[in-house]
Formats: C-alpha cells, sequence, structure tokens
C-alpha cells in the first residue's frame, strides 16, 4: 500500500458529501481516487469538488481499480450487502454506513465476508466520534454520577408534517428516498436507532437484553400522504439492559421538543436531540445540534461527588469552541473535530497501523438486532428478548 490510504466513494448523496469526502480530500495521509454514483452528473460533481481521478457509475469498475484501498459505502441499506460482498472479494477495507443492513442474515454475511478476505469493516457510527458523546463516556466511566440506570433521549423533527414548507434547500432528495422507497426495509427507527443503541453499549459496556415497543404512521393515518408514508415516521422504544439499566428512546419525523440547553427546535427544517443520563451519584443532561452543524454539543451535570460548593447545582461542561465557515451539503463546514473529520481520521489511522477500527461489523449486527426485536415486539405487541 502507498503512504496514503487511496479511497473510492460509492454514493455522492449528502451522507457522502457531509461525512466522507471533504475530510478524505483533506485528509495528509489519504488521497481519493475514485467516486460512484447512480446518477453519473452527482458523481461528476464530487470528482470536480474533490479531485477525484475518475467518476463512475459502475461500481464494478471502482472496486476493480487498483489503485483503491479503501471505499466509503454511503448508499442506501438496501445495497449495503451486495457491496460490501463485492468490496471484501476486491481486498477493499470498507467504511459502511448505517444501518448495515437490512436484516441479520444479510449482517452476518458481511461480517464473515470481510473476516475470509482480511479486510477491515468498520460501521459508520459517528457519534462515537462527536466530542461531546465521548465526554459522556468519560464522565460515566469516572463515576461522576455513579452507576447509570435510566437514560433517555428524544430525537425529532416536524418535517414531514409540511414538507414543501420545511424541507430545507439542498435535503429534498435525502429525506424523500427514505419515505418512499420499499426496499429500504425500515423507517425511522431503522435508521436513528442504532445510533443510540451503539452509544449506549458503548456508554455503559452493556448489551440490551429486552425491548418494548410502539411505533406510529403519522404521515400515512393522520396525515392522508401515503406517497410519503411507506415507512413509520415515529416511535418509542423501551429498552432494558442486561445489567439492569432502562433506556427509553423516541425518535420521529413529525414532532420535536425544544431542547434544553440549545433551544434547537424552532427553525424550518430544525431538528432537536436531547437527552439525560440518571445515575446513583448524578445525573447528566444532553444537548446535541444537528448531524451536518459544525457545533459541539453541550453537556451539564448535577454531581454529589463533585467538589465544588454546595450550592452549585447544575454545571455546564466545557467544550473546545469549533472553527465555523459557511456550510450546507455541497460544502460542509470545515471544523477539525466534527465528528465525520474524527471517524475518518481513525480508520485511516486503523488501515495505516493494521489497528482492528474502533466501531466493528459486530457492533452494526448487534444494533440491528436490536432493531429487529424492536420491529417484531410492534409486530406482537409483546415484549422481545434480543437475540445476542
Amino acid at each position: 500500500m502507498s503512504s496514503k490510504v487511496r479511497f473510492g466513494v460509492i454514493g455522492c448523496g449528502v451522507a457522502a458529501w457531509m461525512g466522507h469526502l471533504p475530510w478524505i480530500w483533506g485528509h495528509p495521509n489519504a488521497e481519493l481516487i475514485a467516486v460512484c454514483d447512480n446518477d453519473l452528473l452527482r458523481a461528476q460533481q464530487a470528482q470536480q469538488r474533490y479531485g477525484a481521478r475518475f467518476a463512475t457509475t459502475d461500481y464494478h469498475a471502482l472496486l476493480a481499480h487498483p489503485g483503491v484501498d479503501a471505499v466509503c459505502i454511503c448508499t442506501p441499506p438496501s445495497s449495503h450487502h451486495e457491496l460490501t460482498l463485492a468490496a471484501a472479494a476486491h481486498k477493499k477495507h470498507i467504511l459502511l454506513e448505517k444501518p448495515m443492513g437490512r436484516n441479520l442474515q444479510e449482517c452476518d454475511a458481511m461480517i464473515e465476508t470481510a473476516r475470509q478476505h482480511g479486510v477491515y469493516l468498520m460501521m459508520g457510527h459517528e457519534k462515537r466520534f462527536n466530542l461531546a458523546c465521548e465526554r459522556i463516556k468519560q464522565i460515566i466511566d469516572s463515576g461522576l454520577i455513579g452507576q447509570v440506570f435510566y437514560l433517555v433521549v428524544h430525537w425529532g423533527a416536524s418535517v414531514k408534517l409540511a414538507p414543501e414548507q420545511l424541507i430545507p434547500d439542498g435535503y429534498r432528495e435525502n429525506y424523500e428516498w427514505r419515505w418512499k422507497d420499499g426496499s429500504v426495509g425500515g423507517g425511522i427507527l431503522q435508521d436513528h436507532l442504532p445510533h443510540y443503541v451503539d452509544l449506549w453499549r458503548w456508554w455503559m459496556n452493556a448489551e440490551v437484553d429486552t425491548v418494548v415497543a410502539e411505533i406510529q404512521n403519522v404521515t400515512r393515518d393522520y396525515l392522508a400522504r401515503p406517497d410519503i408514508g411507506v415507512w413509520e415516521d415515529f416511535g418509542t422504544v423501551l429498552m432494558r439492559f442486561k445489567n439492569g439499566a432502562v433506556g427509553v428512546f423516541d425518535t420521529g419525523t413529525v414532532g420535536r421538543g425544544l431542547s434544553p440547553i440549545l433551544h434547537n427546535g424552532s427553525g424550518v427544517g430544525e431538528w432537536s436531540e436531547f437527552g439525560y443520563i440518571f445515575g446513583t451519584r448524578g445525573q447528566l443532561t444532553f444537548d446535541l445540534p444537528p448531524w451536518d452543524s459544525p457545533e459541539h454539543g453541550r453537556i451539564m451535570v448535577w454531581s454529589l461527588d463533585d467538589r465544588q460548593q454546595n450550592n452549585r447545582g447544575w454545571y455546564q461542561v466545557e467544550m473546545p469552541d469549533p472553527r465555523r465557515s459557511p456550510g450546507g451539503p455541497l460544502s460542509p463546514a470545515t471544523n477539525e473535530t466534527y465528528m465525520f473529520h474524527r471517524q475518518i481520521d481513525h480508520f485511516v489511522h486503523a488501515i495505516q497501523h493494521a489497528i482492528p477500527p474502533q466501531v466493528s461489523g459486530d457492533d452494526g449486527l448487534a444494533t440491528l438486532k436490536v432493531v429487529d426485536a424492536v420491529y417484531e415486539s410492534h409486530r406482537s405487541g409483546q415484549k422481545v428478548s434480543v437475540q445476542l
């Protein structure tokens, strides 16, 4: 392999523009060789903006190129299985967007094929590289709030209530394929739940034991819009972990709360994402900006073990200031501590130093097992055990 990790990017939609292309392009130890998309014009736009050597609509041509060491797969989940098996067979290391696949059988095959061909399969659970989420992990591990027994998060937007009015410029296609494509395999829970299953497993070093879920399709059943209501758009999941902790996760595109620290949730197309963690010696609240924002999340803590004066109460955890520049889906804001930048940096380092990446295919499979159990709970109306 050359001194730089040479990349191909398959899928040139918003996820690639925000989370992969700019960070490969700007990385001192990476080089963008090729880009691929079903839409040749979109692939050519990515090629011109980020200096790839060639653009194609044929992923086979990209994978067959001897100058490509690794690929980022940034396509809808219905294609993840096919693309991952092909990339592994061509001996390419893989950074795969979540969700990992549409079912557990696909995920098992992807993991096994990567192992057989001796390549890394890293999941794109970028929240592990979010500075605020990393800081929360450090706070929990330090014992500052004691043993965690309860976690809750709300992650929502109202964009689906009035798409023509609330979808921001440049994001319509990114929203609508998820709402209309019957081959995707699931809706907002398949899209969002893996993030927090992965985070909570990581934060607590514990697996999910059982789930109970209530799922709604507000667009179809209340708004009479079956054209964009193929999949669920709101869901609430109650999880019990094997260490006894309980997690409550709710997410949707038809309702948002006003976040407690950043006060996100009022603007056009705006998301709010916040949560609380309760422990035996204190509590923590966090407030995260949208995924495409260069801002860092905010954390506040109340702890019995804090050595400050007794009347201090809740206090904000210091976070570094981001470096800001104009952003958007075709020109992401530059920030050296942005989670996607740190994720690419980790992947490049893993390949160059032959160190297994932090977030593996096994982690992707673990999250999808929970998603699978959630849908089963909704179908059956019962609590479902997660089969690990």
